[in-house]
């Protein structure tokens, strides 16, 4: 009789343990259930296999079960305060959902976008003391990168802006710390084939940003030399006007010149200076020429620059023909 009260107490405290067990855990037991069950699209699975993740980086990418939307249901996965702001991607409810960008010129931009909110997930799984270790040194690479990080972070609350950090560092920063490499390493085979897939689409945009300003500066160089020379212009051709009114009021009057030789002399040069504004006149209209191509270059660039920014942001609408 002791013996079967003994068996029934191990049995309960066995239950018991494999209850607390479960509960303990029930946060990898749902992930597991999750990637068990998530169905990938072929493009998503291509995308996966292009992120070279370890067995930790896939487990989580498929209990994130990422999806590709287009304009509609994105815009109700991933809603936004302000529909200016392009947004790429977002990681809500514990899954991950991608804004199917369609052009082959953001090559990369998928990817990166999906790795980007895989460490969404990744971070949102770390533990509090994790993550509060780790807050030195994202503050130190953040600090030291700022010309990448700080146009978008500048836009998150601060209880929001660690997280960025982590995940905007892990995505676009080639050379980090050791310390954080490890987390990364955790995910990623090779990091920085991630950050190679955000610097192929991240230079289209570069590229046309870059040309603008070279353009709005030499459109500025230009406006610049034409308004000086077309002033020097008037200036030389009210002068050659005058001279050539006291020329004539001179050839008129007798005896105002001594010489042949010296009205010749002064006629001369009343030509020669002629001819020169002549040549002068039509190096400002290659100016101007110069100008107006570089303008129609400059209008193109914006025209390039709103069709990429159209790509990107789902909020964005057909524009409407006039």
């Amino acid at each position: 009789m002791i013996k079967r009260i003994v068996g029934r107490v191990v049995f309960f405290v066995l239950v018991v343990a494999i209850i607390s067990l479960a509960y303990f855990n029930r946060g990898v037991i749902y992930d597991f259930y999750r990637a068990k069950t998530y169905r990938p699209s072929e493009e998503m699975v291509s995308i996966r296999d292009s992120l070279d993740l370890t067995d930790k980086g896939k487990f989580l990418f498929d209990a994130s079960r990422p999806e590709f939307n287009e304009k509609d249901d994105f815009n109700t996965n991933c809603q936004k305060d302000n529909e200016e702001i392009a947004v790429l991607g977002c990681y809500t409810l514990q899954d991950i959902y991608i804004f199917n960008v369609q052009d082959d010129e953001l090559k990369g931009i998928k990817e990166l976008t999906t790795a980007h909110e895989l460490l969404h997930a990744v971070y949102e799984r770390m533990g509090d003391d994790k993550k509060e270790s780790l807050k030195a040194v994202l503050m130190k690479v953040y600090e030291e990168n700022t010309d990448t990080l700080d146009d978008e972070l500048k836009t998150y609350p601060e209880a929001e802006k660690l997280e960025e950090i982590f995940v905007r560092a892990g995505t676009e920063i080639n050379k980090l710390p050791e310390e954080l490499e490890k987390y990364y390493g955790e995910i990623f085979r090779d990091r920085k084939k991630i950050v190679g897939f955000y610097e192929s689409y991240i230079s289209v945009f570069k590229e046309v940003e870059k040309e603008l300003d070279d353009l709005a500066l030499e459109m500025n160089n230009l406006s610049n030399s034409i308004k000086e020379k077309t002033e020097e212009y008037e200036k030389r051709i009210g002068q050659l006007n005058a001279d050539i009114l006291s020329f004539n009021s001179c050839a008129e009057t007798e005896g105002c010149f001594n010489s042949t030789a010296i009205f010749n002399e002064r006629r001369g040069g009343l030509i020669s200076e002629q001819n020169a504004l002549e040549g002068f006149y039509d190096e400002i209209n290659g100016l101007i020429e110069e100008y107006n191509e570089k303008v129609e270059k400059y209008n193109e660039d914006v025209r390039w620059q709103d069709k990429l920014n159209e790509m990107i942001n789902s909020s964005s609408k057909p524009k409407e023909v006039e």
